[in-house]
């Protein structure tokens, strides 16, 4: 398994984020809409779980995560990097693709869910 623990700005969030995701080959979407939980998150990738078995380490797969951080809607396209079996279900390491816009607002995101936490814990 592959992590980036000490990626800078990776962010443990308290409460998990709702996410959609859908998996694509090139254009073609392979899957209808799985629901996953977001457990952390940093501007170039993810930690998530959701019931489905999906695959890892086929560069042809490309899957696409839609949530919504303080208001804004991230579409976040990317590779799954590991994955592991926790109880029923399946947690997985994920790494969005270059998509500036989407790093963008989840930077900001972060950003104001860290101050509204500072300012919770003053």
């Amino acid at each position: 398994m592959r992590y980036k623990r000490n990626e800078a700005f990776r962010y443990q969030l308290n409460d998990s984020l709702d996410a959609i995701f859908t998996l694509k080959v090139e254009e073609d979407t392979l899957s209808s809409k799985g629901h996953a939980l977001i457990y952390n998150i940093s501007p170039n990738g993810l930690r998530f779980r959701t019931e489905y078995d999906l695959p890892v380490g086929d560069s042809r797969l490309l899957l696409q995560l839609q949530f919504i951080l303080n208001g804004n809607e991230i579409i976040m396209p990317g590779h799954i990097t590991w994955k592991k079996k926790i109880g029923i279900l399946f947690e997985y390491g994920f790494e969005g693709k270059e998509n500036n816009e989407a790093k963008q607002k989840i930077i900001n995101g972060l950003k104001e869910l860290s101050r509204i936490d500072n300012k919770d814990t003053l």
